[in-house]
């Protein structure tokens, strides 16, 4: 007897899938950024010195003097000639007075007073060491004001762009089963 026999063939199914990948870009632009540095101001203010010469002492060296110095010198000579005279006239007077002792003291004194006795000292030339110079300086009075820098940034957004990606699915071999019946 013959049985019958169930044959079963099948085709397994098979998908194809293509994929599109997805693009991605970013660019990201520098920003835009000045600087400016504003210069500062600043002020100085300088007070005069003060200079003080003094050349009198060089002047007296070149004997030219004013008249209340010139007075005083002359004074201070007088006194002294006129102690010299009065020490003088005392010492003949003792000569005179020892006349006994001999010789002739009137002709010597005549002619130790006969002689004129006269020197004339010009002024030399002024000497610049004698010259006094004070410098007092001013004070400087300096004023500074400072300025901020300016400083502007302009950010820039970044250009992005996406193109997404997808997947293509089709079915490259359809499934397929036979079942067949042999007797």
């Amino acid at each position: 007897m013959d049985i019958p026999k169930l044959q079963v063939q099948s085709t397994q199914g098979r998908v194809g899938l293509t994929v599109h990948e997805p693009k991605q870009t970013i660019e990201q632009h520098k920003a835009d950024q000045s600087i400016q540095q504003p210069k500062a101001d600043m002020k100085i203010e300088q007070k005069p010195g003060k200079l003080t010469i003094d050349q009198t002492n060089a002047w007296h060296n070149l004997d030219l003097k004013n008249v209340l110095v010139r007075t005083e010198e002359l004074v201070g000579i007088a006194k002294n000639i006129w102690m010299e005279g009065l020490a003088r006239v005392s010492r003949e007077g003792d000569e005179l007075m020892r006349i006994e002792n001999g010789g002739n003291p009137i002709a010597a004194q005549a002619k130790r007073n006969a002689g004129f006795d006269f020197t004339f000292q010009p002024g030399g030339r002024p000497a610049y060491e004698l010259v006094q110079t004070i410098f007092q300086p001013g004070d400087a009075q300096i004023d500074i004001q400072r300025r901020d820098p300016i400083i502007d940034n302009k950010k820039r957004e970044p250009e992005h762009h996406y193109r997404p990606g997808n997947v293509d699915v089709s079915m490259e071999q359809m499934p397929d089963l036979k079942i067949d019946w042999k007797v």
